[in-house]
C-alpha cells in the first residue's frame, strides 16, 4: 500500500500517493496543481466575460445571442435542432434564442415544405451587418491575446497545446465517470 502524505499546494491543498520521498514527483504535482488553479481562473474569467452584453457596432448582444448568429451566419439555413446539436444546448434554449433574435429583426425562419414542423434559419440583412461585426470584434480580442503571448516561441506555444490537448482528454474521462456513476439513479 502506497504511503500517502498531505502536501498543501495553493488552493488545491491535494494529496498526493508517495511511495517513500519524492521530492522531484512532489515538484510536478505543485505545478500541475498551478496548472489547474490557473486553468479554473481561467475559466472564471471567461464566465465572467461571457455575462456581460457586448457592443457589435450599435448593437448589443449577450454571448449566446451572438453565438447563434454566428452558427447562422456560418450555416445559412440550419434548423433549430442542428443549431442545438452544433452548440451543445437543448433544442427549447436554442428555440428561445431565435424567437427573440427573429422578434428582434435579426434572423428569419423558412418553413420546410416537407417537414412542416422544421424551420430554416437565415440572418436578416441587419443580422448580416451584426455578423460582420462580431467577427471584427472577435479579430480584435484576437490579435490582442496573440499579442499579450509574443514572448513565447512557437515550440512553447504548440507544448501548451499539447499539455491542454492532454487535459481535455482527461475532462472527457472525467465526464464519462459521472455519466456512469449517475447513468442510473434509483428513484425515491
Amino acid at each position: 500500500m502506497l504511503n500517502k502524505r498531505k502536501l498543501l499546494l495553493g488552493p488545491r491543498r491535494k494529496e498526493l500517493p508517495l511511495g517513500g520521498d519524492k521530492i522531484m514527483e512532489k515538484t510536478r504535482y505543485a505545478l500541475f496543481c498551478e496548472m489547474l488553479d490557473a486553468l479554473d481562473e481561467a475559466c472564471q474569467l471567461m464566465r465572467e466575460y461571457d455575462s456581460f452584453p457586448h457592443r457589435y457596432g450599435q448593437d448589443v448582444l449577450y454571448q449566446a445571442e451572438s453565438h447563434v448568429i454566428q452558427m447562422v451566419g456560418k450555416n445559412p439555413g440550419i434548423t433549430v435542432t442542428a443549431l442545438a446539436s452544433r452548440m451543445n444546448k437543448t433544442p427549447s434554449a436554442c428555440s428561445q434564442l431565435v424567437r427573440k433574435l427573429r422578434e428582434k429583426g435579426w434572423i428569419s425562419q423558412t418553413k420546410n415544405v416537407q417537414n412542416n414542423r422544421e424551420f430554416y434559419l437565415n440572418l436578416t440583412e441587419h443580422g448580416w451587418i451584426i455578423y460582420q461585426n462580431h467577427e471584427e470584434f472577435d479579430q480584435v480580442c484576437y490579435q490582442r491575446n496573440f499579442q499579450n503571448l509574443e514572448g513565447f516561441t512557437q515550440e512553447e506555444l504548440q507544448t501548451y497545446l499539447n499539455i491542454q490537448r492532454r487535459i481535455n482528454q482527461s475532462f472527457v474521462q472525467d465526464i464519462e465517470c459521472s455519466r456512469a456513476d449517475f447513468s442510473e439513479i434509483p428513484k425515491k
